[in-house]
């Protein structure tokens, strides 16, 4: 129920705590939800520093940022080769 109000309040980042521990079995459940939460909090500072970085070298924030979306587009041209699941049983 609180987290419908976090939803609200643009914590949309709450759903991950419902969403992402259903991805595994029960056997790696907490591990793997530690593993991948954790990476990506490590990569993102990793982001951090080098956009940084890229204000330091071009002199403005616009180019380093607008360079970060070069991650966005490969994963919008990787799509084609995703996996449709909908309509199908989740794996045991």
């Amino acid at each position: 129920m609180v987290l419908f109000f976090l939803g609200l309040g643009g914590a949309n980042f709450a759903v991950y705590t419902l969403w992402l521990p259903e991805q595994y079995s029960t056997e790696c459940r907490a591990s793997a939800f530690a593993f991948t939460t954790s990476v990506g909090r490590f990569v993102g500072a990793g982001i951090t520093f080098l956009v940084g970085m890229g204000v330091q070298r071009f002199g403005t924030i616009g180019t380093p940022v607008a360079v970060t979306s070069v991650a966005f587009l490969i994963g919008l041209a990787l799509l084609p080769w995703g996996e449709e699941t909908r309509g199908r049983a989740l794996p045991l």
